[in-house]
């Protein structure tokens, strides 16, 4: 009986702890950090003869909407993308200097950086970047594998992303 009384109370004080962080807004310190998201490029060099252009298209835009509504959603960075006309429109020559620019306009403390790359039918790698807008510094770093071409299997790797940027750490060396 005492066992389960100390049990409670234990519980009891947990959940008043979690209640006091969640309604005074505690999150992980880069949580109030603005991560822009850059139009996340596509490398295809499989040689396939169907074009799929529009696909990938989408499959490109879904994958940047999806990981700034996943990690503002998980309260880990106040994440948006950066239109891809209004990038082209600031930095045509996509120089890394414009880019930083451009996205220190939107506000980002942090830039999210990634391009896919379809190397066959079934083998895609997806390499992403977490930069320092300030400073251009890589604080983040994946480059990660996936199988498929389909819309599943690139949500499934923007899931693994997205455990890998909430798992992983940045670099503030």
């Amino acid at each position: 009986m005492m066992v389960w009384i100390a049990s409670r109370r234990r519980l009891a004080g947990i959940v008043t702890t979690a209640l006091l962080f969640a309604t005074h807004g505690a999150l992980p310190a880069h949580a109030a950090e603005a991560l822009v998201i850059l139009p996340i490029k596509l490398l295809d060099t499989s040689g396939e003869p169907t074009d799929q252009a529009s696909q990938h298209a989408e499959r490109l835009v879904h994958l940047a909407d999806s990981l700034a509504a996943d990690l503002s959603r998980m309260g880990l960075y106040r994440a948006t993308v950066l239109p891809p006309d209004s990038l082209r429109q600031a930095c045509p020559s996509e120089d890394i200097a414009c880019l930083l620019e451009a996205a220190r306009a939107r506000g980002a403390e942090l830039i999210f950086v990634g391009v896919v790359h379809k190397s066959s039918t079934l083998i895609l790698q997806l390499w992403a970047r977490v930069v320092d807008a300030r400073t251009g510094r890589d604080l983040f770093s994946r480059d990660l594998n996936f199988r498929g071409d389909t819309d599943e299997a690139w949500q499934r790797a923007q899931g693994f992303l997205i455990s890998q940027i909430r798992d992983g750490t940045l670099d503030r060396r």
